[in-house]
């Protein structure tokens, strides 16, 4: 895909959101973020496994997978079903945490992570944030993206003050990755004075659909 596409879908990303229900309790032990192609590939002596697992491009799923596939990946009941979502909740780097998959037409095209844990310490969010990017490098290698954008640079904020400013909506924290098939979008960001952090994974598929939809709405309103 092309960076200024990557740039595109980096906005648009900070608009998307898991729906939820807060009253649903995660399922399982504390997860950890999916292993990409190139841990797998490490892992190729260890298991007989491992061509198999270069295949995924989330989790235990691929792009393309039906709903039904997917449900038999995860192994757990889901807790939201629609028509074309999918929604878990796990214990993911110590949070709770919602996992999303998007299908159109029966085909999954995105998924992700919506950390759900409130932090009590505001400025724990962006530590945060690098915690988890650090991870999503060690399987994927830097980001072609990493980025801290204040939305009024004339505006003065003080170190000690990034998560109170970020949960305001006056900063966003963003990451990304451009895999062969796959954009990995990290993004911390404000909204409704609460600190929003989710990683999302798109297909090619996916991304076309968000940006046409994107079209759509800009078109109609």
């Amino acid at each position: 895909m092309q960076s200024y596409i990557k740039l595109l879908t980096l906005i648009i990303i900070t608009l998307f959101m898991y729906s939820c229900s807060d009253d649903q309790n995660p399922t399982g032990e504390n997860d950890t973020l999916p292993p990409q192609i190139e841990e797998a590939k490490n892992k190729e002596t260890e298991t007989e496994d491992s061509q198999a697992a270069q295949l995924y491009d989330f989790r235990g799923a691929m792009w393309g997978m039906s709903m039904e596939e997917v449900m038999e990946s995860e192994k757990i009941e889901p807790k939201i079903k629609t028509e074309n979502t999918l929604d878990y909740k796990i214990f993911l780097m110590g949070m709770q945490t919602q996992i999303g998959y998007t299908f159109k037409d029966n085909k999954l095209i995105r998924a992700g992570f919506f950390f759900s844990t409130k932090l009590m310490i505001l400025n724990e969010y962006p530590e945060k944030f690098e915690e988890i990017k650090k991870e999503l490098i060690k399987s994927n290698g830097e980001p072609v993206i990493d980025t801290v954008q204040q939305i009024d640079p004339s505006q003065k904020i003080d170190e000690a003050d990034m998560g109170q400013a970020t949960c305001n909506g006056e900063v966003i924290y963003a990451a990304q990755w451009d895999l062969p098939s796959t954009d990995i979008q990290l993004v911390l960001r404000g909204e409704n004075s609460e600190c929003v952090l989710t990683v999302l994974y798109i297909s090619e598929e996916g991304l076309r659909q968000m940006l046409s939809d994107r079209l759509e709405k800009k078109q109609g309103s």
